[in-house]
């Protein structure tokens, strides 16, 4: 959350992708930070069983939200 919120201060589009077991603890970063409206990109948890395709499907699935986040 900090590199994105950093980012997007700088006038950098970013695209912060996490899990949804870290949802409540990502709102409180960006809180911190000053950055009440940054939301990120969330996927399912959890991640790390998932073989190489199911990881690239997840990816596949968050593909467009996070191409627009990063395309203004």
């Amino acid at each position: 959350m900090h590199d994105g919120v950093f980012f997007e201060d700088q006038g950098l589009p970013t695209a912060t992708v996490i899990s949804s077991e870290f949802v409540k603890a990502a709102r409180a970063q960006a809180d911190a930070l000053g950055a009440r409206e940054y939301r990120p990109v969330v996927v399912p948890h959890p991640i790390q069983p998932l073989t190489r395709e199911e990881v690239r499907l997840l990816a596949d699935k968050a593909f467009d939200e996070i191409l627009a986040r990063l395309t203004p």
